[in-house]
């Protein structure tokens, strides 16, 4: 009898100490956390190379399996005319990308640039730079 008492007493024991002992995992620090960015978001940097202007496009949630809503500043309309109404960004199969206005009107349509991450195709004569910020 003394030894299952003294058992059962181990056992509370263990379990006790087990329970209220400090976790050895690292706390994670709040405003750490906080600053990385989990969105799905990528930021584009258009530039004239000709005017010499330059403006930010956001890309947004997805909307499809190759398409994603797109939000570009105010100041795009100074660097091509209608980039600033441009609403979403479709990447087809074959690498291109084209930006549409809501109404599904093509605006621009890019491929992989030479030097920079992607480069007007039409209309052929939009001298834009495009990149991802950062």
């Amino acid at each position: 009898m003394k030894f299952r008492a003294l058992g059962l007493a181990a056992i509370a024991a263990g379990f006790g100490y087990l329970i209220l002992m400090p976790d050895d995992k690292a706390a994670t620090d709040p405003v750490v956390s906080s600053s990385v960015n989990r969105s799905s978001e990528i930021e584009y940097t258009v530039s004239n190379m000709e005017s010499g202007t330059a403006c930010l496009i956001d890309q947004g949630r997805s909307v499809s399996a190759r398409s994603h809503e797109i939000k570009p500043g105010k100041d795009c309309e100074a660097v091509w005319p209608g980039l600033a109404a441009a609403r979403n960004w479709t990447q087809n199969d074959d690498g291109t990308v084209v930006l549409t206005n809501a109404n599904g009107e093509a605006i621009l349509t890019l491929g992989l640039g030479d030097g920079v991450d992607f480069e007007p195709l039409e209309p052929a004569n939009a001298v834009l730079a495009i990149n991802v910020v950062g």
